[in-house]
C-alpha cells in the first residue's frame, strides 16, 4: 500500500510533465506540470498532435504510428533535439521519455530544456569564434613560417648574383629583389589583418565552422575541421551545395555512426571543391536510410556537375566525399 502510494505521489509531485496518450494519440491523463508546460488546462481529450510544432506536424502522425507498432522505452535526450507546440503557439525546446504502458497507452515524460539550449548555444558561438580564431591564426603561421621565408631566400639568392650578373641582367635582378621586397610586405600585411580579423564574419569559413559546431551536443564531441585552400569567390549557390554537404555528413554522423570523432575537411583547388566527412564509428549499415539525406547530396552533386560518394572505411568507419567544379560556365541555370 505504501508502495502504490508513493507511485501515485509522483505523478503530482514530478518535476517534469506527465501525460498518457492512447493509440489514437488522445491525450486521457496529465499531471499540473503538463498544464503549465503546455498552457492550458484542457489537455485531456485533445490530441497531442496539436502540440507538434508546424513544420513537424505532417510526419508526426506516421512516428506515431510507427511507435506503436513496435513499442519500446525511448529515454531522454534519445533521437534528434525535439520541441513542443504550447497551446498560444510559443515553441520551447523538451526532452520527451516514451513508456509503453498496457491498452495501447504510452507515457510521455516531457521536460523543458529551454535553459539547457541557451547555455548550449552561448557555448557554441564560444567555440564558434575559437576555432576561427585558430584557423586565422593557422594561416598567418603558414604565409609566415612558408611563404615569406622562400621568398626572402629568393631575394638573398638574386641579391647574391648581383655581383655577378652581365651589364644586361643585373638591373633586372635589382628591380626583382625590389619586387620580392614589395610581395613580402604585402604578405605581412595580409597576415596582420587576418590576425586583427573579428571571427563574426558571414564568410564561408565561418558559416562553415558554425554549422560543424552546432553539432558538437549531438555528436557528443568536438568535429576537427580542416578547411585548405581559397573559399573566397565561389558562386553562392556553390557555397550553398557546400554548407549542406557539411551539415548533412555530420547529420548522418550523430544519427547512425556511433562515433567517438569525425572530420570535416574542404579543399578549395584552383578549378575543384571537394568536401570529406569522416568517422570512426560502425561504418554504413547494409540497408541504407531512406532519410540519411545520401539522395539529396547525389542531387546536389548532379546539379553541380560533380560527384558524390559514401563508403565504410577499410579501418572503420565512414567516408563521405562531394565533389563539385569550381567554375560551372552554368551556375546561373542551378536552383
Amino acid at each position: 500500500m505504501v508502495a502504490t502510494d508513493h507511485r501515485s505521489s509522483a505523478w503530482f509531485v514530478s518535476p517534469d510533465a506527465l501525460i498518457v496518450v492512447d493509440r489514437a494519440g488522445t491525450i486521457v491523463d496529465a499531471n499540473d506540470e503538463a498544464s503549465r508546460l503546455f498552457r492550458t488546462d484542457d489537455l485531456i481529450g485533445t490530441s497531442v498532435d496539436h502540440y507538434v510544432p508546424d513544420d513537424q506536424s505532417a510526419a508526426h502522425p506516421n512516428r506515431r504510428d510507427s511507435f506503436h507498432d513496435a513499442p519500446r522505452r525511448r529515454s531522454m535526450g534519445a533521437g534528434n533535439r525535439l520541441s513542443l507546440k504550447r497551446a498560444d503557439g510559443t515553441v520551447v525546446p523538451v526532452h520527451i521519455a516514451l513508456s509503453p504502458m498496457p491498452d495501447s497507452r504510452v507515457l510521455a515524460v516531457i521536460r523543458d530544456i529551454n535553459d539547457i539550449v541557451v547555455v548550449e548555444e552561448r557555448l557554441t558561438e564560444a567555440l564558434r569564434r575559437r576555432i576561427l580564431v585558430e584557423d586565422h591564426e593557422r594561416i598567418a603561421r603558414d604565409l609566415h613560417d612558408r611563404i615569406i621565408q622562400q621568398l626572402f631566400a629568393l631575394g638573398m639568392n638574386l641579391q647574391a648574383a648581383l655581383p655577378t650578373a652581365n651589364e644586361n641582367n643585373d638591373q633586372r635582378v635589382s628591380e626583382a629583389v625590389d619586387t620580392l621586397d614589395d610581395i613580402i610586405r604585402a604578405i605581412r600585411d595580409v597576415i596582420f589583418d587576418v590576425r586583427r580579423a573579428q571571427p563574426d564574419d558571414d564568410s564561408l569559413r565561418s558559416r562553415i565552422i558554425g554549422v560543424s559546431a552546432g553539432f558538437i551536443s549531438s555528436l557528443g564531441f568536438e568535429p576537427s575541421i580542416e578547411l585548405r585552400g581559397s573559399l573566397e569567390a565561389l558562386p553562392t549557390r556553390l557555397e550553398d551545395h557546400l554548407l549542406a554537404v557539411v551539415r548533412e555528413g555530420l547529420a548522418n554522423v550523430a544519427r547512425h555512426a556511433n562515433a567517438s570523432s569525425a572530420t570535416v575537411e574542404l579543399l578549395a583547388g584552383d578549378d575543384t571543391v571537394s568536401v570529406r566527412v569522416t568517422d570512426n564509428g560502425r561504418g554504413l549499415p547494409e540497408t541504407l536510410d531512406r532519410n540519411s539525406g545520401h539522395a539529396n547530396l547525389l542531387a546536389r552533386a548532379r546539379l553541380a556537375g560533380g560527384s558524390f560518394r559514401v563508403k565504410s572505411r577499410t579501418d572503420g568507419g565512414t567516408l563521405l566525399k562531394w565533389h563539385a567544379p569550381r567554375k560551372a560556365p552554368d551556375w546561373d541555370a542551378i536552383d
